[in-house]
């Protein structure tokens, strides 16, 4: 199963592969069960998973950051 496909939710290369995929089964409504399509799938889904990953990071980068923003305190006292 995919995540949503929903194009404002990933990059124009991985939104390319996405309309690929679908452009192909639409072409191929039968022959999509017998691998027509599988070699835009797994680009596509590589695509997909190199874009969670590096959100991942982004998100423990930030939380890293928030973490010790919040250790150190406010920056004025009064």
């Amino acid at each position: 199963m995919h995540p949503d496909l929903s194009p404002h939710l990933h990059t124009d290369e991985c939104n390319e592969l996405i309309s690929l995929l679908r452009q192909c089964h639409k072409e191929h409504n039968v022959m999509k069960f017998f691998g027509t399509c599988n070699d835009i799938d797994r680009a596509m889904r590589h695509c997909l998973k190199k874009e969670r990953l590096e959100k991942r990071e982004r998100s423990k980068k930030h939380a890293e950051e928030m973490k010790k923003r919040i250790k150190e305190g406010p920056k004025e006292r009064f």
